[in-house]
């Protein structure tokens, strides 16, 4: 993409035939953080006061070591970025979405809208330019103050230093996927278990459930792929036109093992939830109830698919569910029969996407009292041009509220960002969790850049903040 501007020929002294300056997008790395450095002060773009809160200001302040300095920049398709702070799991936008000069640059939840977009144009000497892509202004500092503390804004360009920016690498963006090796590529909406035994059974998308085991979370077998159906269950032919299953969701309770899988094409919302259950998790056990859990007229407006089950502290048993459409849902289930009471029709939302559609792939994990919602939003399933990455919000209710770290509810929006985009590792999504003997472990799948964009197995330690909020170790 090229941006032209034409020099003024009255600053510039000359007559017609003045010489054009082109700004020239630039691709960021994405595998590294950043502190973003102001031409004019020398000073570093930081969110005020370490803020957490959504709507925290961006100002410029003296270097420190604190992660409000540190930016990522993730891709979000054409060319353009999200740019993300590494203390607060928020986005770089402009207040209100507001189109004007002057208005005020802060942090804000990763909604989708377009105000949290950025264009990075290079404007030579290794300084860029951002430019928001929904008002098409720079980002600046107010009256190009050099003190400490004067706020980001965006604001015509009008050629002063203070709208130029110099990116200095500071480290790592996340850390990178643990070590797997033998049978992971491809795999797809990721789920695993582990035995009473301490085998390792991991389930995943791709022509139907797959299954593959491990004796160390490590190394994966069978070389070749087996499934857990062979043929697919009857009674999903007709969302499927016998195709293909997705994301199944695994977890032990009551002496056997439950798995819940989606029946669908894609696109269509005309989709279903599955139940098998088995008494060891292995292949070959698994027995189909042999009709829906639900469908997607469960809940009015919503997709059947992504499942995932969460009993709760009290022993109540819930399904968490929903792709685009309506977004993230939540119903009650009999634990007698793992399928909907018939007591309770409540359809409970838990997110939703401001703008447009993208979230799916809920996944809610007790910790510490709270229940953590993790969802994956934006693009999946495009390769290396996937913008899939993981949010967070939490409550103290399995049904919600929930809101993320910036106080942000997440069925307007929010959420908080644990896990996106860097070098190699692209559209992490499709998670689930499980507790091991090690910690609480995060399973997803990656599109590989290194590998042609295959998805591929992801696994990652999760840490907690002092205030209890996740992050990727």
């Amino acid at each position: 993409m090229e941006y032209g501007r034409l020099a003024s020929m009255l600053a510039l002294g000359c007559l017609l035939g003045c010489p054009v300056t082109t700004w020239a997008a630039v691709t960021v790395d994405t595998s590294v953080n950043f502190k973003i450095q102001n031409a004019n002060s020398g000073l570093l773009l930081a969110v005020s006061g370490a803020s957490q809160q959504a709507g925290a200001s961006a100002v410029q302040a003296s270097s420190d070591a604190g992660k409000e300095q540190l930016w990522h920049f993730i891709p979000a398709g054409s060319g353009e970025y999200k740019i993300v702070n590494a203390n607060s799991g928020q986005v770089l936008g402009i207040s209100a979405g507001s189109k004007t000069a002057g208005a005020t640059a802060l942090q804000w939840a990763d909604n989708g809208t377009n105000d949290h977009l950025w264009t990075v144009v290079s404007t030579g000497n290794s300084q860029y330019k951002l430019q928001n892509v929904n008002s098409g202004l720079v980002l600046g500092i107010n009256g190009a103050s050099t003190a400490s503390g004067a706020g980001a804004l965006q604001w015509t360009d009008n050629g002063t230093s203070d709208h130029l920016w110099t990116l200095i690498s500071a480290g790592a963006a996340y850390p990178g996927p643990g070590a797997v090796t033998g049978n992971v590529v491809p795999v797809h909406d990721p789920s695993m278990v582990k035995t009473g035994s301490g085998l390792y059974y991991l389930y995943a998308t791709g022509g139907g459930i797959q299954e593959r085991q491990s004796t160390d979370r490590a190394n994966f077998t069978p070389s070749n792929l087996v499934y857990v159906f062979s043929p697919l269950p009857p009674w999903t032919a007709g969302y499927t036109n016998g195709v293909d299953l997705w994301a199944p969701d695994v977890s032990f309770h009551n002496g056997q093992y439950y798995m819940y899988y989606s029946a669908s094409t894609f696109g269509s919302t005309k989709s279903a939830i599955g139940l098998a259950t088995s008494p060891t998790g292995a292949r070959g056990t698994w027995t189909d109830s042999g009709s829906p859990a639900l469908t997607s007229a469960t809940c009015s407006g919503s997709n059947a698919i992504d499942p995932a089950l969460l009993v709760d502290s009290s022993g109540n048993w819930w399904l968490a569910f929903g792709s685009y459409s309506d977004g993230i849902n939540m119903v009650r289930l009999d634990p007698t029969t793992a399928k909907p009471t018939t007591s309770s029709s409540t359809c409970y939302s838990l997110a939703k996407r401001l703008a447009g559609s993208a979230i799916e792939g809920s996944y809610v994990y007790p910790h510490g009292g709270f229940y953590y919602l993790f969802a994956s939003v934006d693009a999946c399933c495009n390769g290396v041009n996937s913008t899939y990455h993981i949010i967070v919000g939490r409550s103290s209710n399995p049904q919600g509220p929930y809101s993320d770290r910036g106080g942000l509810a997440m069925t307007q929006g929010g959420g908080t960002i644990v896990l996106a985009t860097h070098g190699n590792i692209v559209g992490p999504g499709g998670q689930s969790l499980f507790k091991d003997s090690d910690g609480d472990i995060l399973v997803y799948h990656y599109y590989d850049a290194n590998n042609n964009g295959f998805p591929t197995l992801g696994v990652n330690l999760i840490g907690w903040t002092s205030d209890g909020w996740p992050f990727v170790r």
